[in-house]
């Protein structure tokens, strides 16, 4: 079948179980199989990123036959394209925790090693755990040897698809109001801006191409002390922080592009944070493994403290009216009943105690970053107005 005629069969497809009011998981299996009939003519829905890897190394023009992970990749892709609305604008990368961490007395530039980590996630919520595996990995890596200049946390396109997945945007502020205190821990809203979803690599490509852009024009870090003098013009490698679920998945050939994850282990390098009893060492010993041959560059980190939180149990609680104090910021939680988020809207929080009481009427202001109304009190910071029920 020529290749116009797949796609405009695939767009034809989609129309008709959008207007059958089928589920997206049927859609997908229709699509998959249209995939899988038509070959190469998939390849007309990849990313430029993808469609660049697909053509190989060679420099021919013919695209590799697809397996059924690209044609899976290609039509969460080709579905994210329908996202109304204009094409993604450029969002700027924040830098403004970044520091470097020089001692007084110099430097050698063969020995300084700048880092800064990535965590992807869905943060559905963010959880003090997801803090705590960055405070873990820039623990790690500055005992090997690293100057960890920032952190950064970037939730997952809406195009994931996973069960009972907040709005991106809801879950940027989230987030950004749970590293507000943070001197390190900074939040990247670009993926969720994208108009479909972006694998990891990319992800950490794009803040590897920022920051080197922000270096050669000259601009570095603050050093954490005045009295170590300037930082050091060295970009930074960026690194993926993860935890042991996403080290495992990695080890199998069908869940990951073995051609991405390889780049991704060489290139960047992981730090997964462990938890108690996962055996994810093992992982690096197996032969003939992606993680085998760059164990050099993972590193694994088994949380000293153990620590069950997790977003799916977070959001368990909250479906069932019970208190979510002290596992994840208070912040967090109070815009999680501001917006009704996770079957919230029509409960009542107990056992809850959420900072001063005596303000908690909801003032609704609109945030000029996200686009939507927000109470006033879960902003970083509040602005100033009159409140007649608190006064």
């Amino acid at each position: 079948m020529p290749l116009p005629i797949i796609c405009r069969h695939m767009a034809t497809a989609s129309s008709s179980a959008a207007a059958g009011g089928r589920s997206r998981a049927s859609l997908a299996a229709a699509l998959l199989l249209v995939g899988s009939a038509g070959g190469a003519g998939v390849a007309l829905c990849l990313s430029p990123h993808e469609a660049a890897v697909l053509q190989g190394a060679g420099g021919t023009s013919e695209p590799k036959e697809p397996d059924l992970w690209d044609r899976w990749a290609s039509v969460k892709a080709f579905l994210g394209s329908w996202r109304r609305g204009p094409p993604p604008s450029e969002v700027p990368l924040p830098v403004d925790k970044l520091k470097c961490h020089l001692q007084p007395g110099g430097y050698s530039l063969e020995r300084y090693h700048p880092a800064v980590l990535v965590l992807c996630g869905s943060f559905n919520p963010p959880t003090f755990m997801h803090l705590r595996m960055l405070e873990l990995a820039q623990q790690a890596l500055a005992k090997s040897g690293f100057d960890v200049l920032g952190c950064y946390m970037s939730p997952v396109n809406d195009a994931y698809w996973k069960a009972a997945l907040a709005g991106g945007r809801h879950r940027v502020r989230m987030c950004q109001l749970a590293t507000a205190d943070s001197d390190s821990i900074m939040v990247d809203s670009w993926e969720v801006e994208q108009r479909q979803y972006t694998r990891t690599l990319f992800v950490l490509q794009r803040v590897e191409r920022e920051l080197g852009a922000l270096f050669s024009a000259g601009t570095t870090p603050a050093p954490a002390e005045p009295a170590a003098g300037a930082c050091p013009p060295t970009p930074p490698r960026v690194v993926l922080v993860c935890g042991a679920d996403v080290l495992h998945s990695m080890a199998d050939p069908t869940l990951w592009r073995q051609d991405l994850l390889e780049t991704l282990l060489r290139n960047h390098g992981v730090v997964c944070i462990s938890r108690t009893g996962s055996d994810t060492a093992r992982l690096l010993d197996k032969p003939g493994t992606l993680l085998n041959t760059y164990r050099r560059n993972v590193t694994v980190v088994e949380e000293p403290v153990p620590n069950e939180i997790s977003s799916s149990r977070v959001r368990h609680e909250l479906e069932r009216g019970h208190s979510v104090r002290y596992l994840l910021p208070d912040a967090v939680a109070r815009y999680i009943y501001s917006h009704g988020l996770y079957n919230t809207a029509q409960q009542r929080p107990r056992l809850l105690h959420l900072g001063d009481q005596k303000r908690r009427s909801p003032i609704y202001v609109m945030d000029p970053t996200l686009g939507i109304l927000v109470d006033a009190w879960d902003l970083a910071t509040p602005p100033i107005m009159h409140d007649p029920c608190c006064d």
